[in-house]
């Protein structure tokens, strides 16, 4: 059992100068949640792909006097505004649908068992001492 847990620690099998000083069982409950970031980093993309094509449209079908007839200043002026909103629309909307999906996965849950084992390891190539560093011995140096 030892052996798995450091394995499962990423630190390899363990050696001879391993010491188990805790070993705790405890029964936790493990709950499934969407993440939240993943779903408002979705709704800003999605708001910047509308937008971008909203302007596209309003430039196909603009008038001459409008304000994409101003060139790139205007494409710009035009996409950022519309960014703006479409942004704010895809977060508004992405951020309901991680909740709505909270709430219909949130209440589904497990009990589960889980290890932990504090363990000190002995190392004979750089020991650790109780002494105070070097550094704090030396006097204060003011110009």
């Amino acid at each position: 059992m030892a052996g798995a847990r450091g394995a499962a620690a990423g630190r390899g099998t363990p050696s001879e100068h391993d010491h188990i000083v805790d070993d705790e069982v405890v029964s936790v409950v493990v709950r499934r949640s969407p993440r939240y970031g993943r779903f408002l980093f979705l709704g800003v993309v999605v708001g910047l792909v509308v937008a971008g094509i909203l302007t596209a449209v309003a430039a196909a079908t603009g008038d001459p006097g409008g304000p994409l007839t101003a060139g790139a200043s205007g494409f710009l002026r035009v996409y950022g505004a519309l960014a703006a909103v479409c942004v704010g629309v895809g977060l508004l909307v992405f951020g309901t649908l991680a909740i709505a999906l909270d709430r219909m996965i949130g209440r589904r849950h497990r009990a589960e068992i889980a290890e932990r084992a504090t363990v000190l390891t002995d190392d004979l190539t750089s020991p650790v001492s109780d002494d105070p560093p070097r550094w704090g011995d030396e006097p204060e140096r003011r110009p």
